[in-house]
C-alpha cells in the first residue's frame, strides 16, 4: 500500500506478526464446534419448501394435527401428536409407521424405510418401526403430500438483536417537554390550591333582620302611616301671628340657671318600640285571630249544637240570593252598618234575640256561652280490633302468616280510623268483616276484596279493604301467589 493511500485514511499496514482479516476469518472455520450437532428440518409441500428450523434445544420433534407439535401436518393414518424424531439420552431415533416412505443415510450407507423394514434393521414398536440415527445422518420422510427434509448441523450463532445507534435511543428524560410540563404542573397547582382555599376559608355569615330582603320585612314588620294633619279653622291663629316671644330661643341667662343636675336628669326621648317586640306582638295577634277562626268554623260545622253553616246546606246545594240564604239559618243577621246586625234566634229556642259579642254567644237552648277566643272540644270516640292469624285459603307459594299479622299490626291504625269514622255517627256499630287478598311473589296484593261483613255498614268494609290493598310484603311468598283470609273484629270501647 502506497504512502498516499494511508494519508488519505486507509488502515495502516499491517505490522510483522499479526494476521490479516481473511486470515482470521478462515481460523475462525477451522474452529471445532463446542457441543453436539443439532437438528435442522425442512417442510416441502407442492414442490416449495414452506418451512424451515432448526432445533437448537435437543429435544423431541413432534409432528401431527395439533398446533403444539413443532411441524403441523394433517395426513391420513396420522395421530394428533406423533413423535417423529424422538430423543433418547443423547442420542435421536427416527420413528416411522408403514404409512410412512422416504430413505435414511445410516453409516451402512443410504437405505430406504421399506428396506429397514423388510430387513428388520429398524426395531419393531408395535404400530411403529424405530432407527437410531448419529450427527451425520440426513435424510427424508414423506408423509402424505408433506415431505420432510432432515440432517444434523452444528449450531449456527445466535444473531444480537439490532439495536438503534446510542444517540438515537436516548432516554426518557430527553424525550419531555419540559415547558409543557411545567405549564401544566402550574396550571394544576393553582387550580387546586384554589379549591382548597374556598375549602378552608371561614366565610363571614350575616345574621339578625338585617339579612332579610325589604320586601319581605315589609311584610313581616308593616310600618304604620302617619295621621293625616289636623284641619285648621281659619279663626286659628297661623304660625306667623304667634308672639315672636313663644318662638324665640331662650336666652343666654336662662341657660345659665340651668343646672348640671338638671341636664344628666333628662331622659331620652321615646323612640317606639323594637323589631322584637313587634315581631312578637304580631304573632299573638294571629295566634288569637286563628283561634277566633277555628272556633267559629267548629261552631257553623256543628249540627248538634245548630250551626249556621248546617242549617244553610241542610236543603241541598246552595243557588239563591245569599242574603235570603243566610236569613234560613238561626242566629244569623245581616249587617246594615259598622255596628253589626241583629241575631235571630233558631226556630222553636229559647233565646232573647238581642245584640251580643262572640263571647256573649252562647248554645241555643240554654246551653253554656263560649268564652271569647276559646277552642270547641269533640268527644272523642274510639274502637277496639281484635286480630287473629289468618288462613291461606290458596295460591301455590309458601308464606309464613307471622308475616300477614306483623304487616296488619303496621297498618292497624289506617283499618282502625275506618271503623271509628262510622262509629261517630254510629255509636252501637260492631262486627266482623273478612277480607280475603292474595299476595304475590313481589310482595304486592293483587286482589282483595269483603268476604263477610257482619257490621252492616259497606263503607266500613270498603275502607278496610282499600287498606289492604296498600299492604307491601319484603320477602314475598316463594313458589308463587298466595291466598289469604283475615277477619278484622270491631267493638266500639266501653
Amino acid at each position: 500500500m502506497s504512502q498516499n493511500e494511508g494519508q488519505q485514511g486507509q488502515p495502516a499496514p499491517k505490522g510483522p506478526g499479526r494476521p490479516g482479516a481473511m486470515t482470521m476469518a478462515m481460523q475462525a472455520v477451522n474452529i471445532k464446534p463446542i457441543g453436539p450437532k443439532v437438528l435442522r428440518v425442512g417442510v416441502i409441500q407442492g414442490g416449495k419448501i414452506i418451512e424451515e428450523r432448526i432445533i437448537r434445544k435437543r429435544e423431541t420433534v413432534t409432528v401431527g394435527g395439533s398446533e403444539r407439535n413443532h411441524f403441523v401436518i394433517n395426513a391420513p393414518g396420522l395421530a394428533q401428536r406423533f413423535e417423529l424424531f424422538q430423543l433418547v439420552g443423547a442420542d435421536y431415533i427416527l420413528n416411522f409407521t408403514d404409512s410412512m416412505s422416504g430413505r435414511v443415510g445410516l453409516p451402512a450407507g443410504v437405505q430406504s424405510l421399506e428396506q429397514l423394514r423388510t430387513s428388520g434393521a429398524a426395531r419393531n414398536a408395535g404400530t411403529y418401526f424405530q432407527v437410531k440415527l448419529n450427527d451425520n445422518s440426513r435424510g427424508k420422510v414423506v408423509i402424505g403430500d408433506v415431505t420432510l427434509l432432515f440432517q444434523f448441523v452444528t449450531p449456527p450463532p445466535v444473531q444480537p438483536r439490532p439495536q438503534l445507534p446510542a444517540a438515537a435511543r436516548g432516554g426518557f428524560a430527553k424525550s419531555i417537554d419540559w415547558m409543557f410540563t411545567a405549564f401544566v404542573l402550574f396550571s394544576f397547582m393553582s387550580h387546586f390550591g384554589f379549591v382548597v382555599y374556598l375549602e378552608n376559608a371561614d366565610w363571614p355569615i350575616e345574621q339578625g333582620i338585617g339579612v332579610i330582603p325589604d320586601q319581605y320585612a315589609d311584610l313581616i314588620f308593616p310600618t304604620e302611616e302617619p295621621p293625616p294633619p289636623e284641619p285648621t279653622s281659619p279663626d286659628a291663629p297661623s304660625d306667623e301671628d304667634q308672639p315672636k316671644a313663644e318662638t324665640e330661643k331662650p336666652s343666654k341667662d336662662t341657660q345659665q340657671q340651668e343646672s348640671p343636675k338638671d341636664k344628666g336628669n333628662e331622659k331620652p326621648a321615646d323612640t317606639g318600640p323594637s323589631d322584637q317586640e313587634v315581631a312578637e306582638q304580631s304573632a299573638r295577634m294571629a295566634e288569637e285571630a286563628a283561634s277566633a277562626a277555628e272556633a267559629l268554623l267548629l261552631g257553623a260545622l256543628s249540627a248538634e249544637g245548630g250551626g249556621a253553616l248546617a242549617d244553610v246546606l241542610a236543603g241541598g246545594a246552595v243557588t239563591g240570593n245569599a242574603e235570603d240564604v243566610l236569613a234560613q239559618a238561626a242566629g244569623v243577621g245581616v249587617a246594615q252598618n259598622s255596628s253589626g246586625g241583629t241575631l235571630r234566634t233558631r226556630s222553636g229556642g229559647g233565646g232573647s234575640g238581642s245584640v251580643g259579642g262572640l263571647g256573649a254567644l252562647g248554645a241555643q237552648g240554654g246551653g253554656k256561652a263560649v268564652g271569647e277566643g276559646g277552642a270547641l272540644t269533640e268527644k272523642t270516640v274510639k274502637g277496639n280490633i281484635k286480630l287473629d292469624d289468618g288462613d291461606a285459603v290458596g295460591g301455590t307459594g309458601d308464606f309464613d302468616a307471622k308475616l300477614v299479622v306483623a304487616e296488619v299490626k303496621k297498618r292497624l291504625g289506617a283499618i282502625k280510623a275506618c271503623y271509628e269514622r262510622e262509629l261517630r255517627g254510629n255509636p252501637s256499630l260492631a262486627g266482623k268483616v273478612t277480607v280475603q287478598f292474595t299476595i304475590e311473589v313481589s310482595g304486592t296484593i293483587s286482589k282483595a276484596s269483603a268476604t263477610e261483613n257482619s257490621t252492616n255498614n259497606p263503607a266500613v268494609a270498603a275502607c278496610v279493604v282499600d287498606a289492604v290493598k296498600r299492604f307491601r310484603f319484603n320477602p314475598g311468598p316463594e313458589g308463587g301467589s298466595v291466598t289469604f283470609a283475615y277477619p278484622f273484629v270491631f267493638a266500639p270501647q266501653s
